[in-house]
């Protein structure tokens, strides 16, 4: 509209000029004028970043980061799905506000209407975003001094649940204070699994006695709450960013029963009913840091250090009406410390060297009562220095970098320890503001939970116990993938991809048959290799003045389990989602395909998961934002997914049930009331969450 009007001021300036050199005024010929429309540019990509600017439509419909992602569509990610976003090859994505690490609370926390761009990056240079591979960077709206309080508040119906967060901020010159506290509850009463285990045992003759155990449940209770209270203070100039949060964390679970029937095939053994009632409580306490300080002459330095404390208790009885009871109780104090130190010297044209010194310590003492009498005492650190440089122009950015990582564990007396080394290796060409293509490699060591070196074997049923294996070691990951994105206007954009993963040194689930009963182990000598594939296509259409917006991906995933699994098994995937606005109001309909994949390099699990579908319906501006949800609104059975597990020993197949594919409603609502003049939205306190406990599972 500013160009119309230019457009009619300069032609009613040149008016007067044109009549005074024409002497009869009858004799001008007149010629109407086209409308001029100028459209700026929403969507770019380079050798280094892609940015893309929500509109304020987008931004009003979304209550939270990552629901502004998904309706921003942007093309190197996948369909967003809570807070898990992934780029559309699968791989995580960090996330980032105002180049400060942001978690979930931090996105529901901040306000839509203040985000003025997005960026996205594969294999960032910049210390702040510390060694991330993939990054996405909300750019906020800055303020001069001032504050505001945040609400935020959904309601899930049918699958009864809900949170309620609370946020308050305050700014006053380079100081910013965050306050937020939260909470949620979940009631469930159809939270159990059936399983159908089939055991082939040798005996003593030389024979092989081979059966099926079948378990199903027909009563459930689950009862959750957590809350968490959590203080930031920040200091930022242009040269100095300083972050510190403490935050707690205190998570109840008092009920987590089943109950249900036992049954066997061939009736080698007696039907019986059993009952199965858990409870568990976690307390824990969290301190973060982020420093980046700017330097003279292309210097900069960062350092992040992190530390934070658990104490989990948890109990469960598992009976038989025949005579079978199996209590195993557990309590886990765990530590953990990081820490990080990047040094960044830019050479101008030619490029740039970062060194980095990475430092991990690990403490869990876990004692388990029942079953199994035993306390572990386990202590790991990591230390890990390295070396980047990066190259780039307007057209080509390269990263090459390497180092080594020392592994140091002590399990109570025994020790164990490793040097193994790590590349990361980028390769990005921007043709132009349009099209890109990028490509990049990664191997390195990773370290291993704690529990999986437990030396306590616990029995959760008459014929099925499980222990760790404190002679396992790291495992190798090599990691591949090359994607193109082409942009060719705000109306459109296309991306393709291609990604492996391929893992080496592997330890797996062994389950070892006696002749009554299988006990699962951990095993790495003589465990095949664990590999995946991915690959696909994801597009965006934007039509009818933009007002309607279609996003969708096609993907085919292939994996290859070695032994002692010992399988190959792939799925076509896909999905489809589109969002209509008109006025303040949006309209939304989502599709996911049925899911399979496997649970984890660990375990031979090949899982599957229902489709799922939703309808949105929502009202929002720079204040309020309101918003309804209704899910599988013809699905009324709670069975989610399917599990299979093939060994030679014994293989169970489990099936789900959950609120997760079954019809439900969500209400949910934020307000945010500001003051001051000006207020910063963004960064807002968040949810600490503690060290996960080593109590093996």
């Amino acid at each position: 509209m500013q160009y119309k009007i230019f457009i009619s001021l300069i032609c009613v300036m040149i008016a007067p000029a044109i009549m005074a050199q024409t002497e009869t005024p009858d004799s001008i010929k007149t010629q109407e004028l086209n409308d001029v429309v100028v459209e700026g540019q929403l969507q770019s990509t380079s050798a280094t970043v892609s940015t893309y600017l929500p509109t304020k439509r987008q931004r009003n419909a979304a209550q939270n980061g990552p629901e502004l992602l998904n309706h921003m569509a942007i093309p190197q990610l996948g369909l967003v799905s809570g807070y898990n976003v992934t780029t559309n090859s699968g791989q995580k994505v960090d996330l980032y506000i105002d180049y400060v690490p942001a978690s979930e609370q931090d996105l529901n926390g901040m306000r839509m209407a203040d985000v003025k761009k997005v960026e996205y990056y594969d294999f960032p240079t910049d210390p702040r975003f510390q060694g991330s591979q993939h990054v996405i960077n909300f750019i906020m709206q800055k303020y001069e001094y001032g504050g505001y309080v945040k609400a935020y508040a959904n309601e899930f119906f049918i699958a009864n649940s809900g949170q309620l967060n609370l946020f308050s901020k305050f700014q006053y010159k380079r100081m910013t204070f965050d306050i937020g506290v939260g909470g949620w509850y979940s009631a469930n009463d159809h939270l159990s699994q059936s399983t159908v285990e089939t055991y082939r045992l040798p005996q003593p003759d030389g024979s092989d006695k081979t059966f099926e155990r079948t378990s199903v449940p027909d009563y459930a209770k689950v009862r959750q709450q957590s809350y968490w209270p959590t203080f930031k203070a920040t200091y930022l100039t242009d040269k100095i960013t300083m972050v510190n949060t403490v935050g707690a964390n205190f998570f109840r679970s008092p009920k987590q029963n089943t109950a249900g029937s036992v049954r066997f095939s061939p009736a080698d053994f007696h039907s019986t009913e059993y009952t199965d009632d858990q409870n568990s409580r976690t307390n824990s306490f969290t301190y973060s840091g982020f420093w980046n300080f700017v330097l003279p002459h292309g210097n900069s330095i960062s350092f992040n250090p992190y530390y934070s404390y658990s104490h989990t208790n948890q109990q469960r009885l598992y009976s038989e009406a025949s005579g079978s009871s199996f209590a195993n109780g557990a309590k886990d104090d765990s530590h953990r410390a990081t820490a990080s130190l990047r040094y960044l010297h830019d050479f101008g044209k030619y490029g740039n060297i970062t060194a980095i010194l990475n430092g991990t310590l690990l403490s869990n003492r876990t004692h388990y009562s029942g079953t199994s009498t035993v306390t572990d005492r386990l202590t790991t650190y990591r230390v890990g220095p390295g070396l980047f440089y990066n190259f780039k122009t307007d057209k080509f950015n390269g990263l090459i970098g390497g180092g080594f990582n020392y592994d140091h564990s002590t399990l109570d007396d025994e020790s164990e320890h490793s040097t193994q080394p790590w590349v990361d290796f980028s390769l990005q060409y921007a043709f132009n503001n349009k099209n890109s293509i990028s490509a990049e490699f990664h191997h390195a060591t990773w370290t291993l939970a704690s529990s999986y070196r437990s030396t306590a074997i616990i029995q959760s049923n008459p014929l099925f116990s499980y222990t760790g294996n404190p002679n396992v070691t790291p495992y190798k990951s090599w990691d591949a993938s090359l994607r193109y994105v082409f942009m060719p206007n705000n109306k459109f954009n296309l991306a393709a991809f291609v990604q492996t993963t391929v893992i080496t040194d592997r330890y797996a689930y062994v389950y070892k048959a006696f002749p009554d009963h299988i006990l699962r182990t951990i095993q790495q000598n003589g465990v095949g290799n664990y590999s995946s594939w991915l690959y696909g296509v994801q597009g965006t259409a934007r039509l009818l003045n933009n007002n309607l917006m279609i996003n969708g991906q096609v993907a085919h995933r292939i994996v290859r389990n070695g032994v002692p699994f010992d399988w190959t098994k792939q799925r076509v995937l896909w999905y489809i989602q589109a969002f209509y606005y008109v006025g303040g109001w949006n309209f939304g309909l989502q599709y996911q395909s049925p899911q399979e994949y496997c649970d984890g390099y660990v375990n031979g699990a090949w899982m599957k998961d229902k489709s799922a579908y939703t309808a949105i319906v929502g009202w929002g501006n720079s204040s309020w934002n309101v918003q309804a949800r209704l899910t599988n609104p013809f699905r009324w059975n709670w069975e989610a997914s399917k599990s299979e597990t093939t060994s030679p020993n014994y293989d169970v197949a489990s099936t789900y049930f959950n609120t997760s594919y079954h019809c439900y409603v969500l209400l949910s609502a934020t307000y945010t009331f500001g003051y001051g003049k000006k207020i910063q939205r963004g960064n807002e306190a968040s949810q600490q969450m503690g060290t996960s406990s080593s109590i093996l599972k």
